[in-house]
């Protein structure tokens, strides 16, 4: 459905979830025409996969900011970028991590931006890529991962969350620009 009208429209709400979890099992196998890469620090980089990925869901907060002003959130201690690509180059999917989210006695990690492009969308890869990146926090030395929807995503992403094993934590609206 739509928004709704009137000036309570540029309120958005936000789903937290958060799981202390590891997946179980062995990590999903990877699929053959996925390609994973550590895009660290890289913002010409990130920037084309956070068009791809969040392009179709009206994503703009990073677009926003100043060149300087991302660089520097991405070369944060802790901070992970994931950039899944076919073999052609085309960006399939993205994970930006903070893996430094907690404190030292709760290490913590949050998935801040995660999403498929919409071409790579029903095809299993979203699980296999939250499983990577779950494992990735954990393996870091997370005790726990959170992260949080907005009314914008993806309708399917709040279940996949919860097959993956997170809980729903709160619920709260807030301006778009009230965090990043």
């Amino acid at each position: 459905g739509g928004r709704g009208g009137g000036m309570t429209g540029s309120r958005v709400g936000f789903s937290w979830f958060g799981t202390d979890q590891p997946p179980p099992g062995p990590p999903r196998p990877q699929p053959a025409d996925l390609h994973l890469m550590q895009a660290d620090g890289d913002i010409e980089t990130y920037l084309a996969a956070y068009r791809a990925v969040g392009g179709p869901h009206g994503w703009s907060r990073r677009l926003s900011l100043t060149h300087d002003a991302l660089q520097a959130i991405l070369d944060r201690p802790g901070r992970r970028v994931l950039i899944a690509r076919d073999a052609a180059g085309t960006v399939l999917g993205f994970v930006e991590l903070d893996l430094a989210h907690g404190t030292p006695a709760a290490p913590a990690a949050e998935i801040v931006h995660f999403g498929l492009a919409p071409a790579a969308q029903g095809r299993g890869w979203g699980g296999f890529l939250l499983d990577h990146a779950l494992r990735t926090a954990f393996d870091a030395g997370a005790a726990r991962v959170v992260l949080h929807t907005d009314t914008t995503d993806h309708a399917r992403a709040f279940g996949a969350y919860l097959k993956a094993g997170f809980r729903l934590l709160r619920v709260t609206t807030a301006e778009p620009d009230d965090w990043n």
